[in-house]
C-alpha cells in the first residue's frame, strides 16, 4: 500500500502522455491473441436543492457504468480495438454505446495510420483522460458535456469521436524531446434537428448529411516524462447543404511533478448561422446575413500526493482541484432560439479527495460549485451544487 499511490500516478500518466506508438512498443499481445481490457465505476451523486428546466426537483442518483476495451493482434503490422460502454441512466434504463472500433496499421516505427471509428486528438482529455479511474475528478472540466452529464453547465464540446481515418507520427529529438503529430478526416458534424443555425451535433452517425468531410489534427512537444504542450484544430461543414462551417481549436498543456500535478486546456469555436432581418414592410423578406456564433471555455486542475508528507498512512492520498469556464456569444441578437445554450454558461469549481485502494482502483470524494450566467436568457436561478463519492477502477 506504500506505493500504491505513485504506482497509480505513474500508470494514469503513462496512459495519459502514451501514443498510439508506445503502444505498439509496450504491447503484451501475441499474434492472433485476444485480450479484453477496460474500466468501471460506481458514482452516488448527492444534488439536493438542484432542478430542472421545468422547475421539478432532481433525485440524488446511483449510477454504474462497465467499459470494456477489446484487442486483437491480427499480425504485427495491424491491431485491432474496439470499446463498448453500458450504463446506466437516470430512471434506471441500461445504455449501450460503442466507444469506438478501429484499426491500427503500423506503418513503420514512427507512423501509424489508424481507420474507423475512433476518438479524435483534439486536446488532452477526451483521448487520454476521461476513463473514469484516470480523471482525477469525479465527474468532466466543465466545457466537456455528456459523458454521463454535466449538471446545469451544459458544456460547449462533446468527448469528440468520428468515423475515418488518422495518421499519426512520433519524431524523437533526443534529449530535446519528442513532438507528435496527428492529422485526420472523418465523416464530420451535422446540423442539429430544427431550424436554427448554430446547432452543431458532433457525436458520430452513420453517413454524412452532406457531401464534404471534416478534417483535423493535433501537435504537440513534450519533454517526458515532466510536462507536454499541444494545440489541436477542427474544421468541417455542418450544415445539410453543405454552405455553413464549424471550426474549433484546443491548446492543452500538463505538467507532472514528483508529487503535484497542473493540466488545463482551452477551447475556442465558431459555428456560420444564417437568416434574415426582420422585414420594415408586410410580406417582405428581410436582409440576409451569415453570422458567426462563438463558444469559448477553458479549465485548469491541480493535484497533489500527500506522500510528500513522509507518512506511510498518507501515500494513497491525493487532493484534487479543477476550476473550469465557459462562455457563448448569446446575447439574443440573432433571429433563432438558441436554446440549448440558454442559462447554461458559466463557471464551476471542483474539490476532491481520492484514496487509492490499487494502483488501478480509487475512491473519490469530491463536491462541486456552479455559478450560471446567462440567468436572463430562460433558466435563470438554477442551483448546482453536488457531492460526489464514486468508486473507480480500471483492469
Amino acid at each position: 500500500m506504500k506505493n500504491g499511490l505513485l504506482q497509480s500516478v505513474v500508470a494514469a500518466t503513462s496512459m495519459s502522455l502514451m501514443t498510439t506508438v508506445n503502444a505498439q512498443e509496450n504491447s503484451t499481445l501475441d499474434i492472433g491473441r485476444f485480450a479484453i481490457a477496460g474500466y468501471g465505476d460506481v458514482t452516488y451523486i448527492n444534488q439536493s436543492n438542484m432542478k430542472d428546466e421545468t422547475g421539478n426537483d432532481i433525485q440524488n442518483n446511483v449510477v454504474a457504468r462497465f467499459v470494456p476495451i477489446f484487442l486483437f493482434q491480427l499480425s504485427e503490422k495491424i491491431h485491432i480495438e474496439a470499446e463498448l460502454e453500458f450504463s446506466t441512466n437516470a430512471e434506471g434504463e441500461t445504455e449501450t454505446e460503442l466507444e469506438y472500433a478501429n484499426m491500427h496499421y503500423f506503418f513503420n516505427d514512427n507512423t501509424i495510420i489508424t481507420a474507423g471509428k475512433f476518438l479524435l486528438p483534439f486536446g488532452q482529455f477526451g483521448v487520454n483522460l476521461h476513463p473514469s479511474w484516470i480523471n482525477k475528478a469525479a465527474s468532466n472540466p466543465g466545457l466537456y458535456g455528456g459523458h454521463g452529464g454535466n449538471g446545469s453547465l451544459g458544456g460547449i464540446t462533446s468527448i469528440l469521436g468520428d468515423t475515418g481515418i488518422n495518421i499519426a507520427n512520433t519524431w524523437d529529438l533526443g534529449d530535446a524531446g519528442r513532438i507528435f503529430t496527428d492529422f485526420y478526416t472523418v465523416s464530420g458534424p451535422r446540423q442539429e434537428a430544427g431550424d436554427h443555425g448554430g446547432g452543431v451535433e458532433m457525436s458520430a452517425k452513420n453517413g454524412d448529411n452532406n457531401n464534404t468531410m471534416a478534417f483535423g489534427g493535433r501537435i504537440a512537444y513534450a519533454f517526458l516524462p515532466e510536462w507536454e504542450v499541444g494545440i489541436s484544430y477542427y474544421s468541417g461543414k455542418y450544415s445539410n447543404d453543405g454552405d455553413l462551417n464549424y471550426d474549433a481549436y484546443n491548446i492543452d498543456f500538463n505538467w507532472v511533478g514528483s508529487y503535484a500535478s497542473v493540466r488545463g486546456e482551452i477551447f475556442g469555436s465558431s459555428a456560420e448561422t444564417e437568416g434574415e432581418d426582420e422585414p420594415i414592410e408586410v410580406d417582405e423578406h428581410g436582409e440576409e446575413w451569415v453570422k458567426d456564433f462563438d463558444k469559448s471555455g477553458w479549465y485548469i486542475q491541480g493535484t497533489w500526493q500527500a506522500r510528500e508528507l513522509g507518512n506511510a498512512w498518507l501515500n494513497p492520498v491525493e487532493f484534487v482541484v479543477r476550476y473550469s469556464d465557459i462562455k457563448s456569444d448569446f446575447d439574443g441578437s440573432i433571429g433563432h432560439d438558441f436554446e440549448e445554450d440558454a442559462g447554461k454558461m458559466g463557471s464551476r469549481i471542483y474539490y476532491g479527495v481520492n484514496y487509492w485502494l490499487e494502483p488501478s482502483a480509487v475512491l473519490k470524494l469530491g463536491a462541486e460549485s456552479t455559478s450560471i450566467d446567462n440567468e436572463g436568457a430562460g433558466h435563470g436561478g438554477i442551483v448546482d451544487d453536488r457531492v460526489f463519492l464514486q468508486l473507480a477502477f480500471g483492469f
